[in-house]
């Protein structure tokens, strides 16, 4: 009888401690199983066949070139950001850029940025009009591969902007900007980059009163004006730390406020991964043709 109780202990025992140990190692398996979804996930979404240019951010701290968004979004948890400054000689127009993404999926990201301008002063006696300007905020979904290489993928998002912050002349303007974008990846790492996008805004505005077809008088209304955006992009991976780019942006997708800064052709070049630094040169087209310069820094974490 004493043996049956001793084994019967000694087995009681026996699950007790395999219990013990299981049930860590069972919450590792979780862990590990998780984090091995997850990374299935990213790895389906990345093509590692052969070179791609270095995915960085754009003025506003958006996956993209300089000007324009690509279809990269970050993965879940990461967080990008930029500092830039950019000098545009049409107007005198100087820009510092500043903006933040962060992804809450892997296929959603937000993103907010805004800056400090100063622009004017070409002309003499013209004034001079300086200070914070659009807060604009947003999103962008990654939709997906079209092709079964995973060499074209396309986004979707979508930006508001409301401004400006300061030196606004006593008005304050919202706009939003729905967008779509392709980027298109060949086997020797040459990517084409798209971007189509609507910048509708509305402002306020004085609106004349007339009597007898004579103005007496104004009250308040607003308007609205609404820009169709192309951006137009190449970029190509000379090596595995340094990559070129090429741009053409139409109808401001960059510049004071959403719907200025001219049509700028530039080229530029990128390097560095967690820590990248980037820079371009070019002409900026729209009206009186002016050069227009940038740099910055951008950080990404893992």
């Amino acid at each position: 009888m004493r043996l049956w109780t001793r084994l019967m202990l000694a087995g009681l025992a026996l699950a007790v401690a395999l219990s013990v140990v299981a049930t860590p190692a069972q919450a590792m398996s979780k862990k590990k199983k998780k984090e091995l979804k997850r990374e299935m996930k990213r790895e389906f979404r990345k093509d590692d066949s052969g070179p791609k240019p270095i995915e960085g951010a754009n003025f506003n701290g958006k996956p993209g070139y300089f000007f324009a968004d690509t279809a990269w979004t970050p993965h879940q948890g990461q967080i990008m950001g930029s500092a830039h400054l950019t000098f545009d000689t049409w107007g005198n127009a100087l820009n510092i850029p500043v903006g933040v993404s962060y992804g809450i999926t892997d296929k959603i990201m937000v993103n907010v940025n805004t800056a400090f301008y100063s622009i004017g002063g070409y002309v003499p006696g013209s004034p001079t009009y300086s200070g914070l300007s659009y807060l604009n905020f947003g999103g962008k979904y990654f939709i997906g591969t079209v092709t079964t290489t995973q060499d074209l993928k396309i986004a979707a998002g979508c930006d508001f902007s409301i401004g400006p912050l300061s030196d606004n002349g006593g008005y304050t303007a919202f706009g939003f900007d729905p967008y779509g974008v392709a980027t298109w990846t060949l086997a020797d790492g040459l990517q084409f980059n798209g971007r189509l996008g609507i910048y509708i805004s509305s402002y306020p505005t004085a609106v004349p009163v007339y009597t007898g077809g004579v103005v007496t008088g104004y009250q308040a209304g607003s308007a609205a004006i609404s820009y169709f955006q192309l951006d137009l992009g190449v970029a190509y991976p000379f090596d595995k730390d340094l990559t070129g780019i090429g741009e053409l942006d139409t109808n401001g997708v960059y510049g004071y406020g959403a719907a200025g800064g001219g049509t700028p052709l530039i080229v530029g070049i990128r390097t560095g991964h967690d820590v990248q630094l980037q820079a371009c040169a070019g002409l900026d087209l729209g009206g009186v043709v002016g050069l227009f310069v940038g740099g910055g820094v951008v950080l990404i974490s893992q």
